[in-house]
């Protein structure tokens, strides 16, 4: 039979281990939760990743959910309905290119996301101008063409992260948030109503990070890795 001394010696050997063991599931704990807190703090612009995730998927959703009407479009409806069709279409392919060529994580983040924003808006206008029987445009206009073969051949690193959040990112928004504030006051049909609604507050989010982005990438804070 142990002693007395013998079962303390025991004990104590065994509070020691415990101890550790619990030591060592903290810090791993710790060390887990500094990885997550690493990743999902990371920004774009001046949003976290996940608050900007959040309103992407949100505005994806809100567009996905109009049901287009098939009451004919005005001249005027019609017009509108090709002026935010042609933004897109910019958008959506110099973006394309940005997704892939982009070096700075921020920059990369943004077209992704503008590529998803665009898919989805470009989708819901065939639908709608399917109902309504409208033909929209087949191919980026001239200015499109121009802007992409700019795009394509300039060199990936920070003059084609800068060139795209300039051109596609700050002025290409600009240019939409007009469009859209004309569909907004403008426009007589429900569908355009609806659709400006729906993707007008995305627009101006992506206006506001690519903003952001741009200066913080004047002042050297956002980094290409």
């Amino acid at each position: 039979m142990k002693t007395s001394q013998q079962w303390a010696l025991s004990l104590s050997v065994l509070t020691t281990l415990t101890l550790s063991s619990g030591a060592m599931a903290q810090q791993n704990s710790g060390m887990n939760t500094g990885g997550t807190t690493a990743s999902t703090g990371s920004m774009v612009g001046r949003e976290s990743k996940a608050d900007f995730d959040r309103m992407n998927k949100k505005g994806a959703a809100d567009v996905s959910g109009i049901r287009p009407t098939s009451a004919k479009l005005s001249d005027a409806d019609s017009k509108l309905m090709m002026e935010v069709a042609k933004g897109g279409m910019m958008q959506l392919a110099v973006s394309k290119i940005a997704a892939e060529k982009a070096t700075n994580p921020e920059v990369r983040e943004l077209a992704r996301a503008e590529v998803e924003e665009q898919t989805g808006l470009a989708a819901k206008l065939k639908e709608i101008a399917a109902a309504k029987g409208v033909t929209l445009p087949a191919a980026p206009d001239s200015e499109a063409q121009a802007m992409i073969a700019q795009m394509e051949g300039t060199a990936a690193g920070a003059q084609f992260d800068m060139a795209y959040v300039r051109e596609s990112g700050v002025n290409g928004h600009q240019k939409l948030d007009k469009v859209m504030d004309m569909v907004r006051s403008q426009a007589s049909d429900a569908s355009l109503k609806n659709l400006e609604m729906a993707a007008h507050p995305l627009v101006k989010n992506h206006l506001k990070v690519s903003q952001d982005i741009m200066s913080k990438m004047g002042s050297g804070s956002s980094s290409n890795r």
